[in-house]
């Protein structure tokens, strides 16, 4: 990002953060993990549901670096990585899978809500047991009259219970021995397609996920975005990606966060330059994190690295050192190490 795209994205950020001092860090969102609808729905009231969704369909018609700016300002300011990571995986997945690869008519049908927050989309991919791997994926499609009738499983969606619609993965042929993948668009409400209960993860609330059945769940042929039978090089493999390049931000923003914290803590019974190191740290971190958009791979070893030297540097600051009370360090490691675990590196 040159100098003048954070000038000109900064409004934005301030406006993020102010957004989330007001409501995280509450009772509701640090101490239960309940999931923080009212800072959701304020989100997608300043449109920030929709950053990378055209203006003419109620987004702000931004880029990827927007978006990592203001997932990583979400954690700087106060929320949970898990809350951050829910906001990244809503705006990606109406970015890709509807802006990018649905026609017209799915377009003006669902950007606008989603846009808005007033609509959560979901990605529907892995399978209990079997994960994401396209060999061992059993949710099945099959043509019948003007439309498919899909029957399966799907396992740990991210955002799933929060979701109004479910992009849907499914086989709907072979070749060569190898599954072909065509993806759905499944409102929440399609009779056959019925929502698992939440799940209870000990890491990155409240990012809810859940399960979801599809037995005999009915859709017309317009439902399918992008191309049929090639769902999962066209759209699935490059979503990954796209998670894998903006997921650290969410990782810098917490490590910034923290760090504001801990000095703030420190202050007067650590010497200052071991709290400037720390600063130091956390920023050459969000350095990493923001040129990992644009080369994922070739930053993503060094941006692990950076975080991993950030974590053993703060144990060292607190170990026998009187803070006050907080949930936050256990669920800042906790969800630090589960998010490492996800990234190339």
């Amino acid at each position: 990002m040159t100098p003048e795209q954070k000038s000109d994205f900064k409004p934005l950020q301030e406006k993020i953060m102010a957004l989330t001092r007001d409501q995280a860090g509450t009772e509701k969102t640090g101490a239960t993990q309940a999931f923080p609808l009212d800072l959701w729905q304020d989100l997608g009231q300043k449109n920030l549901m929709g950053i990378l969704i055209p203006e003419k369909h109620g987004g702000l018609g931004l880029g990827l670096t927007s978006l990592a700016q203001a997932t990583e300002a979400l954690v700087i300011g106060g929320a949970t990585m898990g809350f951050a990571l829910s906001f990244l995986i809503h705006n990606l997945v109406a970015h890709h899978f509807i802006l990018t690869h649905g026609n017209n008519d799915l377009r003006n049908a669902y950007l606008p809500g989603l846009a808005q927050g007033s609509i959560t989309a979901s990605v529907a991919v892995s399978e209990p047991g079997t994960g994401a791997h396209p060999k061992h994926l059993k949710t099945r499609a099959r043509q019948e009259d003007n439309g498919f009738i899909i029957d399966g499983e799907k396992s740990f969606i991210t955002n799933g219970p929060l979701a109004d619609l479910f992009v849907v993965i499914a086989v709907t042929g072979k070749r060569d021995n190898r599954n072909l993948f065509s993806a759905f668009i499944v409102p929440r409400d399609t009779p056959g397609l019925v929502p698992g209960e939440p799940m209870a993860l000990p890491m990155l609330r409240p990012c809810p996920h859940n399960n979801l059945t599809l037995k005999g769940c009915r859709t017309d042929a317009t439902a399918i975005t992008g191309e049929a039978d090639r769902a999962y090089e066209t759209m699935v493999i490059p979503f990954r990606r796209l998670e894998q390049a903006l997921g650290p931000v969410i990782l810098s923003g917490g490590i910034q966060h923290r760090a504001n914290t801990l000095a703030a803590s420190l202050k007067g019974i650590t010497p200052g330059i071991d709290l400037d190191t720390m600063q130091s740290m956390a920023h050459q971190g969000s350095l990493l994190a923001h040129k990992g958009i644009e080369s994922p791979l070739s930053t993503a070893r060094e941006f692990c690295k950076c975080a991993r030297k950030f974590q053993e540097h703060v144990g060292q600051l607190t170990k026998g050192k009187e803070l006050p009370p907080s949930l936050e360090p256990d669920m800042f490691d906790n969800d630090l190490n589960a998010l490492l675990r996800l990234f190339p590196g």
